[in-house]
């Protein structure tokens, strides 16, 4: 049978347990309100970027039926100068995404520069920066 020195050692390991816990607790929930409004914040953003795609769309139909004889939107022969806009990730599991968006990019890069035109980059995302 336990004595009463084990009884009160038992009962404090389960006090320090139930700080730990409790600690933990408190900082998964203050991460769970943070998630929770970056996830409010990219709801408004992905609305916006949604109606500005819309608003894209239907001025381009306004102004030809297939859209696709805007001035923005024709090939060039010996283009001048060429913008190329790249988007890639800032963080989490897309790897495979941004190596093939750098690759395309540098490929685009090379073929516009044999052609002689000036080419100026746009990055969007941590890993097109760097």
């Amino acid at each position: 049978m336990a004595n009463l020195k084990e009884i009160k050692r038992k009962i404090g390991s389960v006090k320090n347990t139930q700080k730990t816990t409790n600690a933990m607790k408190l900082v998964s929930s203050a991460k769970l309100k943070r998630t929770e409004e970056l996830a409010k914040r990219s709801r408004v953003y992905a609305a916006k970027l949604t109606e500005l795609l819309n608003e894209i769309a239907q001025k381009m139909q306004q102004s030809n039926a297939d859209g696709i004889d805007n001035v923005y939107f024709r090939d060039a022969k010996n283009p001048k100068v060429v913008d190329i806009i790249f988007i890639t990730a800032d963080k989490g599991l897309c790897g495979g995404f941004n190596s093939q968006t750098i690759k395309r990019t540098s490929q685009l890069i090379t073929k516009y520069k044999d052609l002689g035109a000036k080419v100026r980059l746009r990055a969007v995302g941590r890993k097109g920066i760097d």
